[in-house]
């Protein structure tokens, strides 16, 4: 193959079949011998089907269709002498029974001896929202979409994105499709309709704006937060209506993963809503009981059994004898702090009734997840104290760990250099290191007790940290619900395009032979007689089939992958196990929600 030109087709699997009437191969020639064959004319001259071809409208980064060769039957004549002349590269074919044959490349009318790689692909024409990628299909569309690198290889998403649109140029040939016509007067109903919700979502994403204690509403409260993303996904439904994403008509590509987007947001609303009714149901139906057994764990698990622990941590728990003093003195500080939150929520405690209705009312406007929302916030609101403990113990421990620090590196004859950040000697005198003798001990002796109630309202703060990221859990698990896009990919797996495939051993390898090579500058002869079987043995055309792979099913669940990333990096990270050991506060816990919308804050 030394010194011969590597020809690359495209050929649509339409064409693999026999032909009724010889016609000119349309498509795009893309330079460096690289074809691709749209569609056959068979009923035009020349300057008709030039014709057709400056009347198709196509994206702007795309080539301009041109004829690039002539297709004929056996026994046919050749077309004319003028297009072929001229063009850069012509491909010339025809037909034998059930066989393709590639008689010739020609550039410029003149024959050039080469190899003629042909892929064969499936055009889809009725069903256009099939198409080829040449990487797996964004599904997220808050990503922004990636271009391939400059090369001086054409790159083969480029050629894919001529393949696929072989079937608009196809349709825009043959025919084009009728079109569903939708009345003006809906159009007009649903425009307004659209408005005024666009309009009053404005006003709602403004009020969830609102600032308290310099904190945004939707950073504190998981109620905020969700009816944000509620409304949020709301307008950007209505914006995605108005563009009919709904419906698979469109470009392909990121149209695919919108009307994908669409209705898997709509469904998952809709099975988020289902769910929010049968729980508000029941919550409705039994709010007494319901709110008596909520005060009852409340009391139980955040006032009683806090209770009981600080009484048991005020004599020698477990055996340890911790330092009588200053155990008394934390357990009647904690004790009269839990007496004063019992004073101050006992008012809210014939309210609780109220917010279970309101929470199963709830669900019947903003779903399971606003239930679930509600739960959060009620369960940040209760466990208050724990925190209010947790805040008092970190600091206590952490500023008696700094002071052992600093009076351990006095023993050493160091101390910390505050304005280069380290650690230099130091020479102390004699009263002060008797100073700082007395205190290290003092602390020391005091520190097993500071971190026995460190310990004990940590592990309560954990608990409830873990309780809300639960709840953030199953929040994502309804918001961001994938089960249309299962439902999709196994209906219709080529609708999620992850890829192409080349397979060699296909059916359509013995549909394309090669005729007899004839010397370059010579002109063609067409025989009329069968292919003969020494043309075979030469053989010097390969076949592909390309197929499109599909994208695998886990890559469906990443908006829950991109959950437990957030999730992990908030609560089992080593900061926080970093925070628990040095006494550093462990902020209240993080939204893992996101709206994934496009250009939408996270």
């Amino acid at each position: 193959m030394d010194g011969q030109c590597i020809f690359r087709v495209f050929w649509p699997k339409r064409l693999c079949e026999p032909i009724k009437e010889s016609g000119y191969l349309v498509g795009w020639s893309l330079g460096s011998g690289v074809v691709v064959v749209a569609s056959k004319v068979g009923f035009a001259n020349t300057e008709q089907v030039k014709g057709y071809l400056s009347e198709f409208q196509h994206r702007q980064d795309l080539a301009d269709a041109v004829i690039v060769g002539y297709l004929s039957r056996e026994g046919e004549g050749l077309c004319e002498m003028e297009p072929r002349d001229r063009s850069p590269l012509w491909i010339d074919a025809f037909t034998a029974r059930t066989q393709v044959a590639f008689r010739d490349v020609l550039a410029f009318g003149m024959v050039v001896p080469g190899r003629v790689i042909v892929t064969v692909y499936d055009e889809s024409i009725n069903e256009p929202w099939h198409y080829y990628l040449a990487s797996p299909i964004t599904l997220d569309l808050t990503q922004p979409h990636t271009t391939s690198p400059q090369t001086k290889h054409i790159p083969l998403q480029y050629i894919l994105d001529h393949v696929n649109t072989a079937k608009t140029l196809y349709t825009h040939i043959h025919g084009d499709p009728p079109q569903t016509e939708h009345g003006q007067s809906a159009e007009s109903r649903t425009s307004w309709l659209s408005n005024a919700f666009v309009s009053c979502s404005s006003w709602v994403l403004r009020a969830s704006d609102v600032s308290v204690m310099g904190m945004r509403v939707t950073k504190v409260s998981a109620v905020g937060q969700q009816l944000d993303m509620v409304v949020r996904r709301g307008v950007y439904a209505v914006e995605q209506w108005q563009a009919k994403s709904y419906t698979r008509r469109g470009p392909q590509g990121p149209h695919n993963a919108q009307y994908a987007s669409f209705w898997n947001s709509a469904f998952a609303a809709l099975l988020d809503v289902i769910l929010g009714c049968i729980v508000g149901a029941v919550l409705v139906a039994h709010s007494h009981e319901v709110s008596t057994w909520v005060l009852n764990a409340l009391k139980q698990h955040t006032v009683t059994s806090l209770q009981q622990t600080i009484v048991w941590l005020r004599g020698w728990p477990a055996g340890l004898k911790l330092n009588n003093g200053l155990d008394g003195f934390l357990a009647e500080l904690f004790l009269w702090l839990v007496h004063f939150w019992t004073l101050v929520f006992q008012p809210f405690t014939s309210c609780m009734r109220a917010v279970v209705v309101v929470a199963g009312y709830s669900g019947f406007v903003g779903g399971c997840s606003m239930q679930l929302a509600v739960i959060s916030d009620t369960l940040a609101l209760t466990t208050l104290h724990t925190y209010w403990f947790y805040m008092v113990a970190t600091r206590i421990f952490h500023w008696q760990l700094v002071t052992l620090y600093s009076l351990f590196n006095l023993f050493r004859g160091r101390k910390h250099n505050v304005l280069r950040n380290r650690i230099d000697s130091c020479d102390y005198d004699l009263d002060q290191l008797l100073i700082g003798t007395i205190l290290f001990t003092l602390l020391t002796y005091l520190f097993p007790t500071v971190l026995v109630y460190y310990l004990t309202f940590v592990g309560r703060r954990l608990a409830v940290i873990m309780a809300q990221g639960l709840l953030e859990i199953m929040l994502g698990l309804l918001n961001h619900n994938p089960a249309l896009y299962v439902a999709l990919r196994v209906r219709d797996p080529q609708m999620f395009p992850g890829g192409v495939c080349y397979d060699t051993n296909s059916k359509y390898e013995r549909r394309f032979i090669e005729a007899a090579w004839h010397m370059p500058g010579s002109p063609v002869r067409l025989s009329r007689d069968p292919i003969p079987l020494s043309a075979r043995n030469r053989m010097n055309v390969t076949v592909l089939h390309m197929r499109s792979l599909p994208i695998p099913v886990s890559a469906l669940f990443f908006q829950y992958y991109q959950i437990w990333v957030q999730f992990s990096a908030t609560y089992l990270s080593q900061g926080i196990l970093r925070s628990l050991v040095v006494g550093d506060v462990v902020r209240p816990v993080q939204r893992l929600q996101h709206t994934m919308i496009p250009g939408a804050e996270r």
